[in-house]
């Protein structure tokens, strides 16, 4: 077994390729693994604590974001749209190109992520995505340096999310797979995983083409990133489980793509990086979710096998609940050694490991308590409460995300805070804008938004951590 995949109970310190890799020049590396275990525990963050991450970024940089700190500050102009204007010019225009040093292109691509972040820029855009979507090819293809190939992989996720109709999934596919593949970043390689992934999710693609890039990133994850040239790195695998189950959300039948590619998640809880551990568990509790459906009337009279014993699961529940309740119907096994899966479940959901930050510990334990309820109780939502509300009903799930100062979402099945969490690291603190205004991100995660009560309050500044269920 790799390092990767030893034992989180059992400690030790996984080594990085990013040091090695610093000798090549490749700067925008070097920080990346520091970074790692602060991002699992980030995950769920609220949207009301600014725009974009300190370096103006979607996904984590590393060291990128320090260097693009030190870089001139934007020009004020009368206007957002001007500025956007006079930074397409800058991005698309040959001459300008060449005329710009390589931090002033690289300038120019921050400027335009951040203001098709914050701003729905469909009109802005409009006539000009063909020479955008051309330059930015050049950069993802043969960028001058890391920070630019980085950039131009993340204003892709952004042009698209403006105008799905922007380019297609045949003309960036191979590039994206290219550089995942090829290129000596480690930030680059993670960039573009995000990238394919939103792409596949986004343009019109069909289920085949879905799947076949959910095994290229299952091929990532099973072989701890040595396959691509990024051994034993956390935040590559972990990007590779993300975006796999992004794509799993968009699937209407999901059983053959999970029968191969389950166990490879369940190995993957046994990483010493945090952000794996977290990935692969969220991604195990919307497998399971999928296998199952509620019963319907035809299934009184059928005869067929659902998984679940009546008993067993009625015996399940410390108040018990109606008689004539059912047990949700599995359609497909998700993973045959339940038991194996359970107790790694329960020692992840209680381990105390002296090796693990005490934050990241907390952010362990219930995001697994969370997984672990889940498979006993596949219908059963992050934050499931069986504890009953006044009427005599199960509080059901409790995980809420406010959004701004204006209102909260709730995230009741797991297919939701997979997409959320998805376009947080899409449009970060941007995601209320493009969620109101842009009909493309509104219909990826149509939620309803109810009001704030006076008396929500933000736990630690993250209102949405995951809790433990109550029994």
């Amino acid at each position: 077994m790799s390092d990767l995949r030893r034992r989180a109970l059992g400690g030790g310190k996984t080594p990085s390729k990013r040091a090695s890799l610093s000798k090549s020049g490749s700067k925008s590396t070097s920080k990346a693994g520091s970074k790692a275990n602060s991002t699992a525990a980030s995950r769920h963050g609220t949207d009301d604590e600014g725009a974009y991450d300190s370096d103006g970024s979607v996904w984590s940089f590393g060291s990128l974001g320090d260097e693009l700190r030190n870089l001139e500050d934007v020009p004020q102009t009368s206007s957002w749209q001007e500025e956007l204007g006079d930074r397409i010019v800058r991005i698309t225009d040959k001459d300008m190109r060449k005329k710009l040093a390589t931090g002033g292109l690289e300038e120019a691509l921050l400027a335009y992520n951040r203001l098709l972040q914050s701003k729905f820029t469909s009109s802005e855009l409009q006539g000009k995505t063909n020479n955008i979507i051309d330059a930015l090819s050049k950069s993802i293809k043969a960028g001058k340096t890391d920070k630019e190939s980085t950039l131009a992989c993340q204003a892709l996720v952004l042009t698209l999310i403006t105008d799905v109709d922007c380019t297609t999934f045949g003309e960036f596919n191979t590039p994206l797979q290219r550089l995942i593949t090829d290129h000596e970043s480690l930030v680059v390689k993670t960039a573009a995983i995000h990238a394919l992934g939103a792409l596949a999710f986004f343009t019109d693609v069909s289920t085949d083409d879905i799947e076949t890039i959910m095994d290229f990133f299952h091929e990532i994850v099973e072989n701890d990133g040595h396959n691509i040239g990024a051994g034993d790195d956390g935040a590559t695998v972990a990007a590779a489980i993300e975006e796999w189950g992004l794509l799993l959300t968009s699937l209407d039948d999901a059983e053959e793509v999970t029968d191969r590619s389950a166990e490879a998640f369940v190995d993957q809880l046994e990483s010493t990086e945090i952000e794996v551990q977290v990935a692969s568990g969220e991604v195990i509790a919307l497998m399971t979710e999928r296998a199952y459906r509620e019963p319907s009337s035809e299934d009184e009279d059928s005869e067929d096998d659902h998984g679940i014993d009546d008993e067993d699961f009625h015996n399940r529940f410390v108040i018990t609940p109606a008689e004539d309740t059912r047990p949700p119907i599995q359609k497909y096994t998700v993973y045959r050694n339940q038991p194996h899966l359970k107790q790694i479940l329960t020692n992840l959901s209680k381990s105390s490991t002296k090796s693990v930050s005490k934050k990241n510990r907390r952010t362990q334990h219930a995001t697994f308590a969370n997984v672990l309820h889940t498979v006993n109780f596949p219908l059963h939502g992050p934050n499931y409460s069986r504890a009953l509300d006044f009427e005599g009903r199960e509080q059901g799930s409790r995980l809420e995300v406010k959004v701004g100062r204006k209102g909260i979402v709730k995230l009741n099945t797991w297919w939701k805070l997979i997409r959320w969490n998805a376009l947080r690291r899409f449009l970060g603190g941007g995601i209320l804008v493009h969620w109101q205004e842009n009909p493309v991100i509104f219909e990826s995660l149509p939620l309803i938004m109810d009001a704030a009560p006076t008396n929500h309050k933000k736990a630690s500044g993250r209102v949405d951590r995951m809790l433990a269920p109550f029994d």
